[in-house]
C-alpha cells in the first residue's frame, strides 16, 4: 500500500469518499428495522463487483479484517501502540534481519481447522513468489511458537507493512491466482463470513464460533453511496451508522441536528504539505521557499472548510500529538504568519514588494499556480486559501482546478507550480512518511528533491533499531526546517461521523482503543472496533 494517496487509484478512491452519500434503500430499511445490523456508507460506485481476494487491490472493504486477519498493527489513533491481530508479539534479532511473530494459539478458520503457523509460512512464500511483497524477505520459516522471517538488509522500517500481512489458509490458496482469483467463497479466520452480496451492499455474517471471543455486531452492511448531501440525510436519519466521508457543514448538517447521538472524531494520521515543483525557477531557491512558508496562517487554512477536521502542523511535518518527544522545542509549533520575515527573505532571492506586486529585478512578478482537484470542494477551499495568503505578499497565486486524471497526469509530469492536495501518511515508523515525501526513488515523491544529506538521513533511519529511530528521525527534521523541500501546511483530518442510536462503545478522543476505520486501511482496526461495539439496548 502506498504511503502517500496519489495514484490515480487513491485519487478515485477519494472522489468515492468524498462524494459519498445515500444507501440503497433495502439497506436503509434493514438497517433502521434491526437494530443488531450496523451500516457503513463505504462506497461510491454505483455498482459493487464481487472480489474478496485478499491479495487484489479491488478487493471489496470488509475481506481484510472482517473474513481474513492480520497479524498486527500500530494504533495511529493512540501514539501508534502495538495492536495485536493473529501474532501476539513481535522480537527482533539479527540486527533487524529476522523477526520472530508469536501467533495466538487460539486462532482457527472458519471451517474449525487450526490456523498454524504453516499457514502464516505459506502466506508469505506466497506472496514473495508472487512479487506481492514489498519487503526484502529471503525465507519465512517455522519456529518454536510461530514463524520468523528472514530479510536480506535490516527491516525495521517495515514492520508496519509486516504486521498488515493478511494470513491466508494454504489448503485454499495453494492453488489459487492472486493476479486474478476473485475468491467469491473466502474462508478466513476472522468474527465474520461473507453474507448477501448485490450491486450496492455486501453483508457480512457474525461467526457463532469466532476464536477469539463473541461478536456483539451481528450484521454489517457496507452499502454504495452517491452524493454528499444525501449522505447526510442518510446519517440523520440513522439510516447510516458509521461513515468516514466528508460532508459539507458537518456541524450544521449533521452533529447539531442530534448532538446526543451524533458524533464526528477526525482522525489525523497523515500531512498535507503545499508541494512546489523545485525543477522549476524561483522555486529551487531556499529563500522563495522560507517566504512561502512564512507568508501562511496554516490556523486559517485549517479552518477554511469544514473546521475542527484538519489541524495546524510545524515545520518538521510531525505532530505533537503523536510525535512530541521526537520534536525540538522551537519547531513542535506551527511557524507563525510573518509577513515582513516573508519578505525579507524574499528580498534575498531577489524579489521586492512594489506597488502590491513581488517582483524580481526585471519587473516579472513571482507567479505561483497552485494544483488540486477541481471535484474536492474541500481541497479547492484550503487550496484557494493558501492562494489568498500568498496573493497578501504580492504573489501572483491562482488555483486551476483541474478533473482527477488530469491532476494525477501533470502531477505525473511534472506539470505544475505548486500542489496542494497530497497526503502523506505518518505510519509506525517516520522512515516512510520521509521516504515517500524526499526520496528521489519514491515513485509518490514529486517535488524534484535530489539531495546528498537526504539520501544519507534516510538511509540511516531505514537501518535504526528502534532504539536509535529518534536520533536517525532529527537528522531529516532538520532538513525539513533549514532547507524547506516541502512546505507542511496541516494534518489531514479522516472525519469518521458515527451514532450511537444503535451501538455504542466508539473510540474516541478520551478512549482512543482504535482507529474507526471499517477496512479501507487497516483490517486491525476494523475488526477491533466492531469486536468492541454493543448494541444501544445491551445490558452488557
Amino acid at each position: 500500500m502506498s504511503a502517500r494517496t496519489r495514484t490515480v487509484a487513491s485519487i478515485v478512491s477519494a472522489v468515492a469518499v468524498l462524494s459519498a452519500g445515500t444507501a440503497a434503500c433495502t439497506s436503509g430499511e434493514e438497517a433502521s428495522s434491526t437494530s443488531s445490523v450496523l451500516t457503513v456508507a463505504a462506497y461510491s460506485q454505483p455498482t459493487l463487483q464481487a472480489n474478496f481476494n485478499p491479495f487484489s487491490p479491488n478487493a471489496l472493504r470488509g475481506t481484510v479484517g472482517l473474513v481474513y486477519e492480520q497479524l498486527f498493527d500500530f494504533n495511529t489513533a493512540d501514539k501508534n501502540q502495538f495492536m495485536p491481530g493473529l501474532a501476539t508479539k513481535y522480537t527482533w534479532g539479527a540486527g533487524g534481519r529476522s523477526v520472530h511473530l508469536s501467533l495466538d494459539s487460539r486462532a482457527k478458520w472458519s471451517d474449525g481447522s487450526k490456523l498454524t503457523a504453516d499457514d502464516v509460512v505459506f502466506t508469505f512464500t506466497f506472496m514473495k513468489d508472487h512479487k506481492l511483497l514489498a519487503l526484502p524477505l529471503t525465507t519465512a520459516v517455522a519456529d518454536g511458537d510461530g514463524v520468523t522471517l528472514n530479510f536480506s538488509s535490516p527491516g525495521y522500517s517495515q514492520i508496519q507493512q509486516i504486521g498488515r500481512v493478511a494470513v491466508v489458509p494454504r489448503k485454499q490458496w495453494a492453488t489459487q491466482d492472486p493476479d486474478t482469483s476473485i475468491n467469491r467463497n473466502p474462508m478466513g479466520s476472522g468474527p465474520y463470513s461473507l453474507g448477501r452480496v448485490t450491486g450496492q451492499q455486501v453483508s457480512f455474517q457474525a461467526r457463532k464460533d469466532y476464536w477469539r471471543q463473541s461478536v456483539p455486531v451481528k450484521q454489517i452492511n457496507y452499502v454504495t453511496t452517491s452524493s454528499t448531501n444525501l449522505l447526510a440525510q442518510q446519517m440523520v436519519r440513522h439510516e447510516v451508522d458509521l461513515s468516514y466521508a466528508g460532508i459539507p457543514n458537518m456541524k450544521s448538517q449533521y452533529l447539531d441536528k442530534d448532538p446526543a447521538h451524533n458524533h464526528l472524531w477526525p482522525i489525523r494520521a497523515s500531512m498535507k504539505p503545499l508541494l512546489l515543483n523545485l525543477r522549476r525557477a524561483p522555486f529551487d531557491n531556499v529563500h522563495v521557499r522560507k517566504g512561502i512558508a512564512l507568508a501562511l496562517d496554516r490556523a486559517k487554512v485549517a479552518d477554511a472548510y469544514n473546521p475542527g477536521v484538519y489541524q495546524a502542523v510545524g515545520p518538521t511535518g510531525l505532530t505533537t500529538q503523536s510525535w512530541g518527544s521526537l520534536i525540538p522545542d522551537a519547531d513542535k509549533e506551527p511557524i507563525a504568519q510573518n509577513k515582513q520575515a516573508a519578505l525579507q527573505e524574499m528580498a534575498q532571492a531577489g524579489y521586492q514588494l512594489k506597488g502590491g506586486r513581488l517582483v524580481d529585478a526585471h519587473g516579472k512578478q513571482l507567479t505561483l499556480g497552485i494544483l488540486t482537484v477541481s471535484t474536492f470542494a474541500d481541497a479547492m477551499a484550503y487550496a484557494q486559501e493558501v492562494a489568498d495568503q500568498l496573493s497578501q505578499v504580492g504573489i501572483k497565486a491562482t488555483v486551476p482546478g483541474e478533473a482527477p486524471s488530469a491532476y494525477v497526469a501533470d502531477e505525473g509530469k511534472h506539470n505544475f507550480d505548486a500542489v496542494f492536495g497530497d497526503a502523506y501518511v505518518y505510519g509506525s515508523n517516520l522512515y516512510n512518511f520521509y521516504w515517500s515525501m524526499l526520496s528521489p526513488d519514491s515513485p509518490q515523491s514529486v517535488i524534484g528533491w535530489k539531495d546528498a544529506g537526504t539520501t544519507a538521513a534516510l538511509d540511516a533511519l531505514a537501518k535504526a533499531d528502534p532504539t536509535g529511530q529518534a536520533q536517525a528521525t532529527q537528522a531529516l527534521e532538520k532538513i525539513m526546517t533549514d532547507q524547506v523541500p516541502t512546505v507542511p501546511v496541516v494534518v489531514k483530518g479522516t472525519p469518521y461521523m458515527y451514532s450511537t442510536t444503535r451501538f455504542t462503545g466508539w473510540p474516541s478522543e478520551k478512549n482512543p482503543y482504535t482507529t474507526p476505520d471499517p477496512g479501507a486501511v487497516s483490517g486491525v482496526y476494523a475488526e477491533k472496533l466492531f469486536l468492541s461495539l454493543r448494541p444501544a439496548n445491551s445490558k452488557g
